[in-house]
């Protein structure tokens, strides 16, 4: 699409809808970044939380400019059960215990990438070649967590 747009530029800009053609690309492009880079606090739950006796869900909260990891997973009943970023390991190791008795764990694109620094390209690329067990819901790929820590550690 580029290579034709700089190809027939001239005649393209002449155009009477250039102008408009031109405001849409923008209005695109803005709400793109704005779906990319958002810049509110975003929630999502992630879970039962994982402390004895507690029916409250797991929320795992997006700060403004930050990389997409969140950076507080908490409680939404009680908000003694918090944890920052630098105790993630830990609630990672209270999930996989209460997980234990049976729940399989599945790890989407983004996941692999943050945790283990990857680029997103080469999670697909190790996926591939290490035939890692994926499904999908919707357009969203989930890989097996046993295979994922098997590839990557």
């Amino acid at each position: 699409m580029a290579a034709f747009l700089h190809r027939h530029a001239h005649w393209l800009c002449a155009h009477a809808a250039a102008g408009d053609i031109v405001s849409e690309i923008a209005e695109t492009t803005a709400k793109a970044k704005r779906a990319a880079y958002p810049h509110r606090t975003r929630k999502f739950r992630v879970g039962g939380c994982v402390e004895p006796q507690c029916d409250g869900s797991l929320v795992a909260v997006i700060q403004p400019h930050e990389q997409l990891l969140p950076s507080e997973v908490r409680c939404d009943i009680d908000p003694e059960h918090s944890w920052p970023a630098h105790r993630w390991r830990e609630l990672d190791r209270r999930v996989g215990r209460q997980n234990a008795t049976g729940g399989d764990r599945w790890l989407t694109v983004v996941e692999v990438s943050k945790l283990w620094g990857l680029s997103t390209s080469n999670v697909y690329r190790l996926a591939s070649v290490n035939s890692w067990r994926r499904r999908a819901n919707g357009r969203r790929v989930y890989y097996y967590e046993a295979d994922v820590l098997q590839s990557v550690g």
